[in-house]
């Protein structure tokens, strides 16, 4: 789960991490949740109106059945790593112990509450002054 923009320091991060965990012997899975339409900065369509059509219980639902897909492919133990926007989307997996370990950077959406009913061990890694949680 990456960041909402289209291009950005977070994007290519998102995915030098995933091309370092694959390296490192794990099977990666960059799933495409926003459907080719990142946000662009566009005054005409703001942030708000964006994510009304890509909020992040739409990230939570399409995520499923990726991980059903990981474990049909005999893949037992699931982590995922969520930026910015796809944060909301491990920590709801991680409530509902779709998966086995969670990584959140730069959470956006995600509240206190979230974190009391996440079940799994979870890694936060937010700012020194993030405010978002």
């Amino acid at each position: 789960m990456c960041s909402i923009y289209e291009k950005t320091v977070t994007q290519d991060y998102c995915s030098l991490l995933a091309d370092k965990i694959a390296v490192a012997g794990f099977y990666v899975a960059v799933p495409d949740f926003f459907y080719g339409d990142p946000y662009v900065v566009n005054p005409e369509r703001p942030l708000q109106a964006w994510i009304k059509d890509h909020g992040t219980d739409k990230g939570f639902d399409d995520a499923k059945p990726v991980i059903q897909d990981l474990k049909s492919k005999g893949i037992s133990a699931i982590g995922a790593v969520g930026f910015c926007w796809g944060a909301k989307v491990v920590v709801q997996l991680a409530k509902c112990e779709f998966i086995q370990a969670a990584v959140m950077s730069h959470p956006s959406f995600v509240t206190p509450d979230d974190i009391n009913w996440v079940e799994v061990p979870i890694a936060i890694l937010g700012a020194e002054k993030e405010r978002k949680i």
